[in-house]
């Protein structure tokens, strides 16, 4: 059981990357975590071991459960869990991911739709389980690993870009009505991190071989995708534990206080001005469509 100042937290994909440095840093902050990982006794033993270790190193505790987010039966069994062991979940950080990358047309049609059911319908299942204990309690928060890549896009990474593009619309439109609940969100969108994270060591490429073979004249174009990238950093080191030390200090904000969106960018990436027009723009079209309320939190929800 939790004491009685712990807040609960699920976090998905917390074997690897952000996710893991992200429980890493709750659990010492004394948040009761539980990190979600899949297969977690069995092929992702070694993850387990990691973080646990760790962990219990810095005197602490955390509760690694076997959760996939494919599974709709998974989200709600963790959920339940949760609830039943601690009385409530009262915060929810969306961080599984997969990584697609290579020549648009050479993607499968099942390849795309197995992208957006990672990378975002992923999250709504497990909205769809937490979502009913937060409404009840009047309120609970949603956060939402996302990516500086849905406001500047690039080439090589159609499904993935897509994917993320749909994991932000459904945070941002779903804030807008969880929130008359009592239910904050905050879509973090890091930049670019070539290191810390398995995105590329576990990519997806394109199946359709003949297809790619026909690109033969952007060949030169690909190759340089990683070097390109690396062209961003001119400031030093993009350490990926700057993605978890963002989200405590999210955490730490008094509620209603929280922002809607925030960027941990250490490159040249800069997608930071599109949040600044999409927040004007918005604020515009609600105001207009007398709908200006749903952009803030009710925190008084009844």
């Amino acid at each position: 059981m939790k004491d009685n100042h712990q807040q609960t937290v699920l976090i998905t994909g917390a074997g690897s990357g952000m996710g893991l440095h992200t429980a890493q840093t709750l659990a010492l902050e004394n948040y009761k975590v539980y990190a979600g990982i899949r297969a977690p006794e069995g092929r992702n033993a070694h993850k387990s071991a990691q973080l646990r270790e760790y962990v219990e190193r810095h005197g602490k505790t955390v509760e690694i459960v076997d959760l996939d987010i494919h599974l709709e039966d998974s989200c709600q069994a963790t959920v339940d869990k949760i609830v039943e062991n601690d009385g409530s979940i009262d915060i929810l950080i969306h961080n599984a991911a997969h990584l697609f990358i290579g020549f648009s047309e050479g993607f499968t049609p099942e390849q795309l739709s197995s992208s957006i059911n990672t990378n975002a319908i992923g999250a709504h299942r497990l909205n769809r389980a937490a979502l009913p204990y937060m409404r009840k309690q009047k309120s609970g928060m949603l956060l939402y690993v996302g990516s500086g890549i849905t406001n500047l896009t690039a080439p090589f990474m159609t499904p993935y870009v897509m994917g993320k593009a749909a994991f932000d619309a459904l945070a941002e439109n779903t804030a807008y009505e969880v929130g008359q609940f009592g239910i904050e969100t905050t879509i973090v969108m890091p930049g670019v991190f070539m290191e810390g994270t398995s995105h590329f060591a576990t990519a997806e490429f394109p199946r359709d071989e003949p297809i790619i073979n026909e690109y033969e004249c952007l060949q030169q174009d690909y190759q340089n995708y990683e070097p390109g990238l690396r062209n961003l950093f001119r400031f030093g080191a993009a350490p990926i534990q700057g993605v978890a030390d963002e989200i405590a200090e999210i955490l730490k904000l008094p509620r209603g206080q929280r922002p809607l969106r925030t960027t941990v960018d250490y490159s040249d990436y800069l997608a930071e001005p599109g949040n600044v027009v999409r927040e004007s723009l918005t604020e515009r079209v609600f105001r207009i469509m007398n709908y200006s309320h749903l952009l803030k939190v009710d925190l008084h929800a009844k």
